[in-house]
C-alpha cells in the first residue's frame, strides 16, 4: 500500500496538470470550433516568459507567474480569438493548417532564442513541506495543484450550466448571429473562451516547467497528453475531461512501479497511455459522439485548377531538362542536398495528394517514411535488391497508410487531425527503439546500391537514381489525377455527401487515397535515408513527429499544385539553406518562425477577404436600404402619396429639385398648390 501511495500521489498531481491543460484545451473546442494544435506550444511559452522573468529579470515568482500569464493568457488570447475570428468560417483543413502554423511558429521561436537543450535551473516555487500518510510525503504543491484543478473543473461546469455567458459561450460557435439578438456581442464572448483557455495552458506550462525544466519539445510532448484525457471527455465533457486527466496521470506514474524494469517495451508503455488511449477512442467510440463545432456556415476549398498535357508538357520538359544538367552546374559537394530534395519531394508530392487533392488531413506523414527508410535498410542487410527493396519498403507502409485511414472513415474535420497527430507520435514512441524499424541505438544503415550492374554509390550517380524514382513517383499522380480515382478525389474534397449520393463508396476512396499516399511517402524515406547511407528515429531527427507539422506548414504556403508544389516546398526545406544569406546562423535559427508564419496568413487570407466583402456588402446594403431611401426623398422635400402613383412628384414649393426654377409657370410666392388632376399641375 505504501508502494502505491508514493507513486499516487504525485500521479493525481500530475494528472491535475493535465486536467487543467485539457480543460482549456475543450474550452476553446466548445467556444470556437477550432481545435488549437499548439495549445501546448502556449504552455511551453509561459513556462519560457516565467523562467525569464523569475531567473533572468529576478522579480519575485507570483510577480513572475502573473506577468507571464499576462503575456500568454490575456494578450495570447485576444491574439488567438481576432485569429479563430478569421477562421470562423475555415475548412477544416485550413484550420489545422493554421494552428499548426502556430504550433511551428512559438517553438522554433522558443528554440531560437533559448536553444534547443533543456533548461534545468527552474527552482520549485509552490511549498514542498506538507504531511505524511505513513511513509509517503504529501507536499503543499501536490495539495495547492490538485485543488485548483477540482475548482477549476467545478467552476467551469456550473459556469457552462447556470451561467449566462457560459450558456452564451456554447451558443456562439453554432450561430453568432443568433446569439447577438439576445443582447450579447458574440465577439466579446470568444475573447472570454479564448483568454481562460490560454490562461489554462499557461498555468499548465508554469507548474511542468520545475519538474520537467524548460524544453519546448519535452513540455509540447508532455502536454499533448492532454488530448488524451480531453479524448475521453470527447473533447465536449469537462467533469469526464477532468477525470481524464486524473486518471492519466496515475497511469503514468503508477505502472512502471508494476512492470518488469528489465523489459525496455514494456517501461516504455506507460508514458504512450495518452496518445494510446487518445487513438483508441477515435476508432472505437461511435462517431455519434463526437461533435463538430462551427461546421454549420463552413466554405468549401477552391478546386484545384487542372492542366492540360499540352499546357504542362513544355514545362515539364524543361523542368525534367534542368534536373538532368543539374549535378553538372552546381558545387559537386551539393549535389547530396539535391538528391535529398528529390526525397521530400516525393514526401511532399505523397502530403499534398492528401491534403489538396482529397480534403483529407494528415499529421503523421514523416512516420510513412521513416517506415520506409527503416524497411530499407533492413531489406539491404537481409541482401535483398535494391529495386525489390526500395519496392518492400513502399509495399510496407500501406498497411500504415490503411490503419491510419480507419478514423478517416469514421470521422471527419479535426478528428482526423488529431487520429494521425496521435498516430505519428505513437509510432515515434513504441516502435522506432524496436527491432522492427530503428533498433535500441535509434539508427539503422542504408547502403547505396549497385543496380543492374551498375553503381550508385557516388554523390552524381546516386542523384540520378533519386530522379528516375521521383519521375516514376510523380507520373504514377498525374495517372491518379487524370484517372476517374483522380475525378473521385476531387469530389471527395468538394462534397463527400453528394459522392454518396451519386452511389460512390467513400470509404473504399479514403482508403485508397491514404495507401497510395503511404506508399509514396515509404519511398521517399527510403530514398531519404540513402543521402547520408543511414538512417535514424532519434527525437529531433529527420523522422521526428514534429516534422510532419513542418511539413504541413511548408506545403501550406507553397501552392497547391500537386507536382510544382512539392518542388518548392522541398527545395525551400533542403535547399536554400546552402545559399548565401540563407545559410547565415541567424536565418537557420528562425528559419521555423518564417515557415509558421507563412502558413498562418496562407490560412487566414482567405476569412479576411471574406470578411472585406462581407462588410463591403453590409455597407452597399446600407446604401440601398429603405431607411435611406426615405432620408433622401426628406432631403428633396416632402411628397404627395398620391403623386407616387399618379406621376413625376409636384412639389408644394413648385420647384424643381434640380435648379429652383419655376415649375409649370406656378408663381414664386407659393401660393397655392396646383390640383394634381390639372393639365397645368402633370401631364395627362
Amino acid at each position: 500500500m505504501t508502494r502505491l501511495l508514493e507513486y499516487l500521489v504525485p500521479g493525481i498531481a500530475d494528472g491535475s496538470i493535465y486536467a487543467i491543460c485539457a480543460l482549456g484545451l475543450v474550452l476553446t473546442y466548445k467556444t470556437s470550433g477550432v481545435f488549437n494544435f499548439a495549445h501546448g506550444a502556449l504552455a511551453a511559452a509561459a513556462a519560457y516568459a516565467f523562467y525569464q522573468f523569475r531567473n533572468r529579470n529576478h522579480l519575485p515568482w507570483p510577480v513572475a507567474a502573473i506577468l507571464a500569464l499576462i503575456i500568454v493568457g490575456l494578450i495570447g488570447g485576444l491574439l488567438l480569438e481576432r485569429l479563430a475570428g478569421w477562421l470562423s468560417s475555415a475548412p477544416p483543413v485550413t484550420l489545422v493548417v493554421a494552428t499548426v502554423g502556430l504550433l511551428v511558429f512559438l517553438q522554433s521561436l522558443a528554440t531560437a532564442v533559448y536553444g534547443a537543450s533543456n533548461i534545468d535551473d527552474f527552482r520549485p516555487f509552490l511549498p514542498q513541506s506538507g504531511f505524511h500518510v505513513g511513509h509517503v510525503t504529501v507536499s503543499g504543491s501536490d495539495m495547492i495543484i490538485a485543488a485548483l484543478a477540482l475548482g477549476t473543473a467545478v467552476g467551469l461546469y456550473y459556469f457552462f450550466q447556470r451561467a449566462r455567458l457560459g450558456v452564451s459561450m456554447t451558443a456562439v460557435v453554432d450561430d453568432p448571429n443568433l446569439l447577438s439578438l439576445q443582447g450579447v456581442n458574440p465577439a466579446n464572448v470568444r475573447r472570454i473562451a479564448w483568454i481562460l483557455g490560454a490562461t489554462f495552458a499557461g498555468i499548465s506550462g508554469e507548474l511542468l516547467a520545475p519538474e520537467l525544466g524548460v524544453s519546448v519539445n519535452d513540455l509540447i510532448l508532455l502536454v499533448i497528453t492532454a488530448y488524451g484525457a480531453a479524448a475521453i471527455g470527447l473533447f465536449d465533457s469537462l467533469p469526464l475531461t477532468f477525470l481524464g486527466g486524473l486518471l492519466i496521470g496515475v497511469a503514468v506514474d503508477v505502472l512502471p512501479a508494476y512492470l518488469p524494469s528489465s523489459n525496455v517495451t514494456l517501461q516504455s508503455l506507460p508514458r504512450n497511455i495518452p496518445f494510446l488511449i487518445l487513438f483508441a477512442v477515435l476508432v472505437f467510440v461511435p462517431a455519434r459522439k463526437f461533435t463538430e463545432r462551427g461546421m454549420r456556415n463552413v466554405r468549401r476549398l477552391k478546386p484545384i485548377r487542372q492542366y492540360s498535357l499540352t499546357v504542362m508538357g513544355p514545362a515539364m520538359s524543361l523542368a525534367a531538362v534542368g534536373l538532368i544538367v543539374l549535378p553538372f552546374v552546381i558545387n559537386r559537394a551539393r549535389v547530396d542536398q539535391y538528391s535529398a530534395a528529390l526525397g521530400y519531394a516525393v514526401i511532399f508530392a505523397s502530403l499534398g495528394l492528401i491534403t489538396w487533392t482529397s480534403g483529407q488531413i494528415s499529421l503523421c506523414h514523416l512516420a510513412f517514411a521513416a517506415i520506409g527508410a527503416s524497411t530499407m535498410g533492413h531489406s539491404l542487410s537481409a541482401g535483398v535488391p535494391w529495386i525489390f527493396a526500395l519496392l518492400f519498403a513502399g509495399l510496407i507502409g500501406i498497411p500504415a497508410g490503411a490503419i491510419v485511414a480507419i478514423p478517416a472513415n469514421r470521422l471527419s474535420g479535426v478528428y482526423v487531425a488529431v487520429a494521425t497527430f496521435g498516430f505519428g507520435i505513437l509510432i515515434q514512441q513504441i516502435f522506432y527503439p524496436t527491432f522492427l524499424m530503428f533498433g535500441v541505438l535509434n539508427n539503422i544503415a542504408v547502403p547505396r546500391p549497385h543496380v543492374l550492374g551498375i553503381g550508385f554509390t557516388g554523390d552524381r550517380a546516386y542523384y540520378y537514381l533519386c530522379l528516375i524514382v521521383t519521375a516514376l513517383a510523380c507520373a504514377s499522380i498525374l495517372v491518379v489525377l487524370r484517372s476517374r480515382l483522380g475525378r473521385l478525389l476531387r469530389a471527395l474534397s468538394n462534397s463527400p455527401v453528394a459522392l454518396d449520393a451519386h452511389g460512390a463508396n467513400t470509404n473504399l476512396i479514403r482508403v485508397v487515397v491514404f495507401c497510395f499516399s503511404a506508399f509514396l511517402a515509404a519511398i521517399g524515406g527510403a530514398l531519404l535515408a540513402g543521402v547520408p547511407q543511414s538512417a535514424s528515429g532519434a527525437t529531433g531527427g529527420q523522422f521526428d513527429f514534429t516534422v510532419s507539422l513542418v511539413f504541413v506548414a511548408i506545403l501550406a504556403f507553397c501552392g497547391r499544385r500537386p507536382l510544382i508544389s512539392p518542388f518548392i516546398a522541398a527545395f525551400l526545406y533542403e535547399v536554400i539553406k546552402i545559399y548565401p544569406f540563407f545559410d547565415n546562423e541567424t536565418v537557420l535559427k528562425y528559419q521555423g518562425v518564417a515557415f509558421g508564419l507563412l502558413a498562418i496568413m496562407v490560412a487566414v487570407a482567405p476569412g479576411i477577404q471574406a470578411g472585406r466583402l462581407a462588410t463591403s456588402r453590409r455597407s452597399s446594403e446600407r446604401d440601398r436600404s429603405p431607411v435611406t431611401q426615405r432620408l433622401d426623398d426628406r432631403r428633396l422635400g416632402p411628397i404627395q402619396p398620391s403623386a407616387l402613383a399618379l406621376g413625376p412628384p409636384v412639389y408644394r414649393s413648385g420647384r424643381s429639385p434640380s435648379n429652383g426654377s419655376l415649375s409649370n409657370g406656378s408663381s414664386s410666392n407659393g401660393a397655392g398648390v396646383r390640383p394634381l388632376g390639372s393639365k397645368t399641375g402633370r401631364q395627362l
